[in-house]
C-alpha cells in the first residue's frame, strides 16, 4: 500500500471511529452526514471522498460490528471446547451451540453499539439500502451463520440431537435470542428470574430439549459454556 492510500485508509477509519461515536451517544437515527462532518472538522462534501452515501457508511459500519462479533463468537467456542475436554461428547457439542448463541448476547453487554447495528440489520435491513448493500451485508453474516449451523449439525451427528436442517435451528435460535435481547432495557425494573440473564438459558435449554437433547446434558453444557454458574 502506498503512502496516498495509506493516509486514505486512515482517514476512512478515522471516520468510522466518528460514526460509532455518533451511535454510541446518540443511536442510529443520530448518524447523519452533516453531524459526522461536524464531528470530524470536515466539509460534508469531504466525506464523500471516501464514501459514496451514508448508506455505505452504514453498511461499512454494519461489517465491522459482524467481524467484532464473529471474533467474539470464536472465543467463546473455544473457551467452552477448553472447559468441556473431560466431558462427554454430547455434552462437548452441546457447549459448543450454547456457546455460539449465546455470544449474541455476550455482545449487547461488552459492546452495545456493534450489537445495535447487528441488531438494526437482523431486525429489518434500513429501507434506505439498497438490495445489493443488503445482500453485501448478508454475505458478510453468513460465514457466522454457517458457524452456528455447524455447531448444531455436529451436536446432531454426537447423538446430542435430533435429525433437522441446521441453518432453520441456526434462524430460529438467533431469532429468539435477538428477541430476548431487546429485553435488557426491563432488566433494571425486573425481579431477577425475569432478566435476561436468567430467561436465556431457559430458552436455550426449552428449544434444546425440544430438539431431542437430555435436560441433564444441557444443564452440564450451559455451566461448561458459563451461561449459568
Amino acid at each position: 500500500m502506498g503512502r496516498r492510500e495509506q493516509r486514505r485508509e486512515e482517514r476512512r477509519n478515522l471516520l468510522l471511529e466518528s460514526a460509532m461515536e455518533i451511535l454510541a451517544e446518540g443511536g442510529v437515527e443520530a448518524l447523519t452526514i452533516p453531524r459526522l462532518a461536524e464531528r470530524m472538522q470536515a466539509s460534508v462534501g469531504g466525506l464523500y471522498r471516501y464514501f459514496p452515501s451514508k448508506e455505505a457508511i452504514f453498511v461499512a459500519l454494519q461489517e465491522r460490528a459482524i467481524d467484532a462479533f464473529d471474533a467474539l463468537q470464536e472465543a467463546a467456542i473455544t473457551r467452552a471446547e477448553r472447559r468441556a475436554a473431560e466431558a462427554s461428547p454430547t455434552i462437548q457439542s452441546l457447549a459448543r451451540v450454547i456457546a455460539a448463541f449465546h455470544a449474541l448476547l455476550e455482545l449487547a453487554t461488552e459492546t452495545p453499539t456493534q450489537h445495535a447495528l447487528v441488531d438494526a440489520f437482523l431486525s429489518a435491513p434500513s429501507p434506505t439500502l439498497s438490495d445489493a448493500q443488503a445482500r453485501d451485508i448478508e454475505a458478510y453474516l453468513t460465514p457466522v451463520l454457517e458457524r452456528c449451523a455447524r455447531q448444531l449439525e455436529a451436536a446432531r451427528q454426537s447423538g446430542a440431537l435430533s435429525a433437522a436442517d441446521p441453518m432453520v435451528r441456526t434462524h430460529l435460535l438467533w431469532a429468539a435470542l435477538h428477541g430476548l435481547s431487546h429485553f435488557r432495557k426491563r432488566d433494571r425494573i425486573q425481579r431477577e428470574p425475569l432478566r435476561v440473564s436468567a430467561l436465556a438459558p431457559a430458552l436455550l435449554e426449552g428449544l434444546l430439549v425440544g430438539w431431542g437433547a437430555s435436560h441433564e446434558d444441557v444443564q452440564s453444557a450451559l455451566i461448561v459454556a458459563e451461561v449459568i454458574r
